[in-house]
């Protein structure tokens, strides 16, 4: 059960019915899946199945009979509280609610039913209240105090996101007490047709994100996943949410699959108390739709293939499959991105660099991307390790070793980032950003003046030479071999940017002996590798954006976006 604490107060269950319905053939666990089966709804009952009717005896009857439970689903909360604008007497509540309660036990044939209010009113107004609304609020919460007094478990469905900051806080938890708080479940940005467009993996992404936001608005006031149920939407009226135009049918049929897989999915995860359906009843004219009993069908069928056969009645085109979307992960795995796999192992191990597994997935969503555009041989990231150990370890491999160690890093590992910087460093090179300006270049040479610099030619083109083969090294940027070479004579040095062929041309000297010349097409250079790597910043996100789209990921919780370089972390590692 996800508990969050809030101002030192933890909402807890009370005990008792209230927890949740364990009678009148309702299971005592969830999730509960209610469905609204009401007037013309094409919805037939069956054992497992717990229908909502508004009203009769005869046909609840029957479908009890049938071995479905039935509910009370109360759609006139407002004759029985009023509005916020003109609430009801607060006298009235209490015979108010013990009338609705006889109703409810006829309705339901329970002695002890389970009765949803629909809907309340202006759940997104913010506090300080008006008196009549503060009245109307007092209003809900005693007609659900009462009902629970008499036996009932009660329900409140919520069409509006919540307000729940200030005083109305206090009156949510209160409420959550005393009733489940049912959140009815929209999707505008995008709608139905957008989320059909975008694909069974973003669209079921997107729902399952949706649903875990609306519980999490509750969470962060305290109140349990377990006193939260959705309630989806299946209208097809316009603008009512629900099918919103979506054709074709196939199309509408596969929007209602991944819906209901979707909130499976959450329920499972987050413990919360239900999952409940509407809008399968026409209502009107503009709601008539003949599609919707393969619409509910395929529901059903989804959340259980034995409460209806959703392929057979939704007919050819329409796609069977109950595992495209879905978060289905091999064990060890953290995200799939396309054929690519980021692990849990390796996100553990990279968080004890980053110092969180945010971060540290972040860190090998980058990899995946550079390994992807420039895969770096086993060759040239041993001569960048043998460089590595020369220049900072006194060629001491042990030494090396231990400073793994102690940066709580693996062998593998460490290769893994020498390949990451050197990948980085030559999908740099080809980028061609906008040349300096002389302003620039004036301040870059009076800033660096004292910068040491050496003319050398180079075989192949080095980044740390801005992909030249022949110019200035510049120090820092440039191995500091490069500045204690014999003048004149080819050397073969390992970098940590692999293996090249040096040969100085000149002596080292500071940036300040250069010609204006010279020093002006240094820091033109230097200044273009740095305007490489804003270059390389945006090209990084286009390009994780682009792998991102279709991944896979546990709770849908993607890597975000960013460049995360690990080996800032072991210094000895990077350039």
């Amino acid at each position: 059960m996800l508990v969050l604490a809030v101002a030192g107060a933890v909402l807890l269950p009370r005990a008792g019915h209230a927890d949740g319905p364990a009678n009148c053939g309702l299971p005592a666990k969830g999730p509960l899946w209610v469905d609204y089966a009401g007037h013309d709804a094409p919805i037939r009952p069956k054992p497992g199945m717990v229908l909502a009717l508004s009203s009769g005896t005869v046909v609840p009857a029957a479908m009890r009979a049938a071995g479905a439970a039935t509910i009370f689903f109360d759609l006139h909360l407002n004759d029985r509280v009023g509005t916020p604008s003109k609430p009801a007497d607060p006298a009235t509540i209490p015979d108010k609610a013990k009338r609705e309660f006889d109703f409810a036990v006829a309705v339901s044939g329970c002695a002890t039913p389970l009765i949803a209010e629909n809907e309340l009113f202006g759940a997104q107004t913010v506090t300080p209240w008006s008196a009549t609304n503060a009245q109307y609020r007092a209003n809900v919460l005693l007609l659900l105090q009462e009902l629970d007094k008499l036996g009932a478990t009660t329900a409140l469905t919520i069409a509006n996101p919540p307000y729940t900051g200030g005083d109305a806080a206090e009156w949510w938890r209160q409420t959550a007490q005393a009733a489940i708080l049912v959140r009815q479940v929209y999707f505008t940005a995008p709608g139905p047709k957008g989320l059909f467009a975008a694909g069974p993996e973003r669209a079921s992404r997107a729902m399952r994100q949706g649903m875990r936001g609306l519980i999490s608005r509750f969470a962060s006031i305290g109140i349990p996943a377990g006193r939260v149920a959705l309630e989806l939407q299946f209208q097809s009226a316009p603008g009512q949410g629900g099918r919103q135009g979506l054709q074709p049918k196939s199309a509408w049929l596969e929007i209602v699959k991944l819906e209901a897989l979707a909130a499976k999915q959450v329920a499972a995860e987050t413990h919360i108390q239900g999952v409940w359906s509407w809008g399968w009843p026409s209502f009107s004219v503009a709601g008539v739709d003949p599609d919707k009993p393969a619409a509910a069908c395929v529901y059903l069928w989804a959340r259980d293939s034995n409460l209806c056969d959703g392929p057979a009645l939704a007919g050819p085109g329409f796609n069977a499959s109950l595992t495209e979307g879905q978060i289905n992960l091999p064990n060890g795995v953290r995200c799939t991105l396309g054929d690519r796999r980021i692990m849990k192992s390796d996100v553990a191990r990279a968080a004890l660099l980053t110092g969180d597994r945010d971060s540290a997935a972040t860190a090998l969503l980058q990899r995946e991307v550079l390994r992807a555009e420039s895969p770096i041989d086993p060759i040239t990231v041993l001569a960048a390790e043998h460089a590595i150990v020369r220049d900072r370890f006194g060629g001491s491999s042990s030494r090396y070793r231990a400073a793994l160690s102690g940066a709580h890093v693996t062998l593998q590992d460490a290769r893994a980032i020498i390949a990451d910087r050197l990948a980085r460093d030559r999908v740099q090179e080809r980028f061609r950003p906008k040349s300096p300006t002389a302003t620039q270049i004036a301040d870059f040479t009076a800033t660096y003046a004292a910068t040491r610099v050496r003319l050398v030619e180079v075989d192949p083109e080095a980044p740390w030479m801005g992909g030249a083969v022949r110019g200035f090294a510049v120090e820092t940027i440039a191995p500091e071999e490069v500045f204690s070479l014999r003048q004149s004579r080819k050397t073969t040095i390992d970098t940590i940017d692999g293996r090249f062929t040096v040969r100085a041309l000149g002596p080292a000297m500071p940036l300040l002996a250069l010609s204006p010349k010279q020093s002006a097409t240094v820091a033109r250079e230097v200044l273009g590798r740095f305007a490489k790597l804003d270059v390389y910043e945006r090209w990084l996100r286009a390009r994780e954006i682009g792998l991102l789209a279709n991944a896979v990921c546990i709770r849908d919780a993607l890597p975000a976006r960013g460049d995360v370089d690990l080996s800032a972390s072991v210094p000895f590692l990077g350039a």
